[in-house]
């Protein structure tokens, strides 16, 4: 998979494309259905498979530019225009994005968009404009309904899920766990002096993660994936108020210091509490290895 900025896709793009349009932020049910319409289409014509992916610099997102690109790799797709939110790109006009963009840079045959997509300065551009004016290009757009569960799944209906620590609903909604990654740092090494070992992670400040708590989580690293107890959030017993995000790895024995992991939250188990002794944690984490 090739990952480019639009300014580079002279020298990528050699023929003409399906175009998948959006910022695809949680990359849920709806999303990958506009996605994998894109890639049927273009597989069935013979065209390269493009996904735009719109960056903006903002503390809230549900996952990180590195994970979608992790799950488009894996869906196939052949190139992802990573657009960054400039003021520049937010200022284009929604029909000299059509122009400039999706005809010149995109060189697209097709275009797929939710029917909620928006797009263009202020937001002017819409699914029924996204339509017409492609038509005036010769381009074909597809505009896919929104997908409904509960509600209609969106990323501010997921984030809002994992926010209040609803985190099985959050993978129901995009169709896999909701995950944090970071390096493995060195802790007060209290969880291992009382046989519980611990990989602690920082708090990412650039992406959303769940209500303070423990977890049952899924860690995963070099190809390999563990269950494990995660507490997210201060450590009150031992007087630690910093949050941060630090997992009991189950039936693993090794060093991941300086290794970046990958944790998937699974269930919430119960709420984060102060106990009176080490010994009480530790039969509280005993408790928690067997619901795991």
């Amino acid at each position: 998979m090739i990952v480019a900025k639009s300014h580079e896709l002279n020298s990528v793009i050699t023929k003409k494309t399906a175009v998948a349009l959006g910022s695809f932020d949680a990359l849920h049910k709806g999303h990958l259905e506009v996605i994998g319409s894109a890639l049927s289409f273009a597989k069935k014509n013979g065209l390269l498979s493009v996904v735009q992916l719109v960056e903006k610099n903002e503390s809230d997102k549900v996952n990180t530019l590195d994970k979608r690109l992790e799950v488009l790799e894996s869906m196939g797709v052949d190139i992802v225009v990573v657009e960054d939110f400039t003021p520049k790109f937010k200022g284009v006009r929604y029909g000299d994005f059509i122009k400039e963009f999706i005809c010149q840079k995109y060189n697209a045959a097709a275009v797929f968009a939710g029917e909620n997509y928006r797009f263009g300065f202020m937001a002017e551009g819409d699914a029924e404009k996204l339509t017409e004016v492609c038509s005036e290009y010769g381009i074909e757009a597809f505009i896919q309904p929104c997908v409904e569960l509960d509600t209609i799944v969106s990323s501010s209906v997921i984030r809002g899920f994992v926010i209040s620590g609803q985190v099985e609903k959050a993978k129901d909604y995009m169709t896999r766990p909701f995950s944090v990654s970071g390096e493995v740092v060195h802790g007060k090494g209290i969880g291992k002096e009382i046989g519980f070992p611990t990989a602690n992670i920082t708090v990412p400040k650039e992406q959303i993660v769940p209500k303070d708590g423990v977890y049952m989580t899924r860690i995963n690293f070099h190809g390999k994936s563990f269950h494990g107890i995660t507490n997210l959030g201060a450590k009150p017993t031992v007087g630690i108020n910093e949050r941060n995000i630090e997992t009991y790895i189950l039936d693993f024995d090794g060093d991941l210091y300086g290794k970046t992991i990958e944790v998937e939250f699974l269930k919430r188990l119960r709420d984060i509490k102060r106990f009176d002794s080490l010994e009480e944690l530790k039969k509280q984490l005993e408790e928690d290895k067997k619901n795991i």
